[in-house]
C-alpha cells in the first residue's frame, strides 16, 4: 500500500464528508493512502512529535455493537518515517477488514486481539477500543445519514490488557497513572 497515492475507488459521499469533518477538526492530512474501498487520512503533529491515521469509509461496511457505523483512529505519539507510516497504514486497514466481519462487534471499551502485534509497539498485542482520550477530540462524527462513533485504537501490552480484563478500565487508567504509562507511546 503506497502512502503517496490513492487507489482509482472513488471515494463514496460519506468518505468525503468524514474526510471534511476531520479536515475541520485536525487541518488537512498530510497524505492519504487507500486499500481497497478503504482510504486512511495520515496527519504529522506539526512539532513532528506524533502521527495520527484515520479510516475514511470504514462507516459504509462496519457497524458497533449498537448499530452505529464505525470510523477508527490511532495516534501514535512519536515521529514516523515513510515505512513505519506505510506499516501504521497497512495495520489500521487490517483492522478496518476484520471490523468488517458482522460477528466482529468493534465498540467503545471493547478489546481487540493483534496476533502479529502492533507496528512500533513491539510488546502489544491486544487493542483497546475507546471514546475519545480528551475533549478537543470528537468520540462521534454527525453526519447526514446519522452520528458515526469513532473507535480510537489503544494498543495494550500483555498485562494492561490483563488488568483491563480482570480489574476494569477504571484499575487500567490507575495503573497507567501511577506508572506514568503514556498509552500512546511506543512500548
Amino acid at each position: 500500500m503506497a502512502l503517496s497515492s490513492v487507489s482509482s475507488k472513488m471515494p463514496t459521499p460519506r468518505m468525503r464528508r468524514i474526510f471534511f469533518k476531520l479536515s475541520e477538526q485536525w487541518g488537512p492530512p498530510t497524505r492519504m493512502a487507500a486499500h481497497a474501498a478503504l482510504h486512511i487520512a495520515v496527519w504529522e503533529d506539526p512539532d513532528g512529535t506524533a502521527m495520527a491515521f484515520n479510516t475514511l469509509g470504514l462507516s459504509d461496511a462496519a457497524r458497533a455493537a449498537d448499530g452505529s457505523p464505525i470510523e477508527l483512529h490511532w495516534l501514535v505519539k512519536r515521529p514516523l518515517d515513510l515505512a513505519a507510516q506505510t506499516a501504521a497504514a497497512a495495520f489500521l486497514a487490517q483492522l478496518a477488514a476484520a471490523a468488517r466481519v458482522p460477528e466482529a462487534r468493534f465498540d467503545w471499551h471493547r478489546s481487540v486481539r493483534a496476533p502479529e502485534g502492533v507496528p512500533g509497539f513491539p510488546r502489544c498485542f491486544d487493542l483497546w477500543l475507546h471514546p475519545a482520550l480528551t475533549a478537543a477530540d470528537p468520540d462521534t462524527l454527525e453526519d447526514a445519514e446519522g452520528a458515526i462513533k469513532m473507535l480510537y485504537v489503544i494498543p495494550l501490552t500483555e498485562y494492561e490488557s490483563f488488568v483491563l480484563a480482570q480489574q476494569g478500565a477504571n484499575a487500567l487508567l490507575d495503573y497507567l497513572h501511577l506508572n506514568q504509562i503514556d498509552l500512546l507511546a511506543p512500548r
